[in-house]
């Protein structure tokens, strides 16, 4: 999953320079979001690396909010929510993923844009998950001290990732899920030009990481 990541990241800054200095508030408001969403995914990948899974997760979870609300913004035809949003008005991740619902269907600037996967349902699962991590529980303490031999626990200085490879798999796939659907309806959208330039490299990346769910599926079924 490391691996795929990095192979997105070039992408994801070849879509930011695209929008870099347009004159128009969608793209401006995309600009913005889609920045905001990559250093929310740059800084889960430093916290990982490190084993600080508690701030990983919070990060992933904060990348993921600011994917799906460009998603809802980006394929609203109206452009209001852009506008609202340039204005100071906040939306709260609950109302976005309520509004986006099963899956999605839209036209916008004559592009049809449909996703018709389960991806909406891997995020309420995948976002239940990071709060449960995050949030000051009982649980969430798991995260942050590890087991010694003699049955005492220990605080680990800098973190720790040992026997992390499904929570660190699951956290990646979602984050490179939302990423991937961000830089498509932005492309698609904004420059089918650089639709065109991308889509064999997302493609590629894409089909790794259906690899990796089946993968999954197929261990959590023996």
């Amino acid at each position: 999953m490391v691996q795929i990541f990095h192979s997105l990241i070039p992408v994801a800054f070849t879509v930011i320079e695209s929008l870099s200095g347009r004159k128009k508030l969608a793209e401006n408001c995309s600009y913005l979001l889609l920045s905001k969403g990559i250093n929310h995914t740059l800084s889960m990948f430093l916290l990982l690396e490190r084993g600080l899974i508690i701030d990983a997760c919070l990060s992933a979870r904060n990348g993921i909010e600011t994917f799906l609300m460009l998603e809802l913004f980006a394929t609203d035809s109206t452009e209001k929510y852009f506008k609202q949003w340039s204005n100071g008005k906040e939306f709260k991740p609950f109302w976005v993923r309520k509004q986006l619902g099963e899956s999605l269907k839209a036209i916008v600037r004559d592009v049809e844009i449909i996703f018709d996967d389960d991806f909406y349902d891997s995020v309420k699962k995948a976002y239940s998950f990071f709060s449960g991590i995050t949030h000051s529980n009982l649980k969430s303490s798991e995260y942050s001290i590890r087991e010694k031999l003699d049955g005492h626990f220990e605080v680990p200085t800098g973190g720790v990732i040992e026997e992390k490879e499904s929570l660190i798999n699951c956290v990646f796939l979602v984050i490179c899920g939302g990423l991937i659907r961000s830089l498509l309806i932005t492309s698609a959208i904004f420059s089918t030009d650089l639709l065109d330039k991308i889509g064999t490299d997302v493609t590629k990346t894409q089909n790794k990481i259906n690899k990796i769910l089946s993968r999954i599926e197929d261990e959590n079924k023996t």
